[in-house]
C-alpha cells in the first residue's frame, strides 16, 4: 500500500533550489546592469527602477520554478519563495547598509515578495501542466 503522507509535505529543498535559481538570475542581471552603468551613458537615475524590475523577475522565476517542481500548491510554494527571497535581501541590507531602518518600505518589499512569489507560483503550476 502506498503512503501518501509524503505528497502533502512541503519540500524545503525545492524552495531553496528555486530561490537559488532566482538569485542566480538576479545576480547575472545586476552584473550586466553594473557594466552598463560603468561603460555607457546610462543615467544612474533609472537604476532603482531597473533594480526593482530585476527583483520582480527574479521573484517570479523563483516562484515558478518551485511550482513546476512541486506540481501542486504553486501559490504556497511561490509565497514561501517570495518570503525567503526578500528576507535574505532585507538581512543583507540590514548588515551592509549603515542606518538601515525597518520602515514601511521594508514591509512593502515583503508584501511585494509575497504577491509576486504567489503569482510566479501560479504561473509555474500552469507551465507544469
Amino acid at each position: 500500500m502506498k503512503d501518501n503522507r509524503g505528497d502533502n509535505r512541503l519540500r524545503m529543498s525545492v524552495i531553496l533550489k528555486s530561490v537559488s535559481i532566482g538569485y542566480g538570475f538576479s545576480l547575472i542581471c545586476f552584473l550586466l546592469l553594473a557594466l552598463l552603468v560603468t561603460f555607457t551613458r546610462l543615467s544612474e537615475a533609472v537604476v532603482p527602477m531597473i533594480t526593482q524590475g530585476i527583483i520582480i523577475i527574479g521573484l517570479t522565476i523563483s516562484g515558478a520554478s518551485a511550482a513546476i517542481k512541486a506540481k501542486s500548491r504553486g501559490w504556497l510554494y511561490g509565497i514561501l519563495c517570495g518570503i525567503l527571497f526578500m528576507g535574505l535581501v532585507i538581512i543583507v541590507s540590514w548588515i551592509a547598509v549603515d542606518g538601515f531602518v525597518f520602515d514601511k518600505y521594508v514591509f512593502s518589499k515583503i508584501a511585494l515578495g509575497i504577491a509576486v512569489g504567489a503569482i510566479g507560483g501560479m504561473i509555474g503550476i500552469n507551465l507544469a501542466r
